[in-house]
């Protein structure tokens, strides 16, 4: 299991994220992208970590 320092300027609670630091609801990135997927964004479920990355298995295939 990789172990992944908690930046905790950025909290997480995505558990699915690759970034996310499994002990604690943190993302390990320096840095995220938030961006919007509405022209014009009114309530935080308009907005999106682009930054996400699913969790996947170690297989090669």
């Amino acid at each position: 299991m990789e172990n992944k320092t908690p930046n905790r300027s950025i909290e997480c609670s995505v558990k699915q994220c690759k970034n996310h630091c499994g002990y604690e609801d943190y993302c390990a990135l320096n840095t995220i992208k938030v961006a919007t997927h509405e022209p014009h964004p009114t309530v935080c479920q308009c907005t999106d970590c682009e930054s996400f990355e699913a969790k996947s298995c170690d297989c090669k295939g």
